[in-house]
């Protein structure tokens, strides 16, 4: 459990990291904020939220970032559930 709860802490902190640098801009960091504090996300959502992210920051060559708002997240949360 502790190698899981690292990771998670791990995650949010390369996150904010990223915004830090100015890796993540204004407007996807309110977004990433919106979606993590969306009522009706459990906590383990917002870690696998948060490790995606991470992950496509990782593997893009481009520092821009396009984030699920909306009916997008709620769409991917559906799916996640099922």
């Amino acid at each position: 459990m502790q190698a899981i709860s690292t990771l998670n802490q791990t995650s949010f902190s390369s996150l904010l990291a990223r915004y830090m640098r100015g890796q993540i801009g204004e407007t996807a960091w309110k977004k990433l904020m919106t979606a993590f504090d969306a009522e009706g996300v459990t906590s383990n959502e917002r870690m696998a939220y948060a490790r995606f992210m991470n992950e496509m920051l990782t593997e893009r060559a481009q520092p821009s970032l396009n984030i699920p708002v909306g009916d997008e997240m709620a769409g991917l949360l559906v799916e996640t559930r099922a």
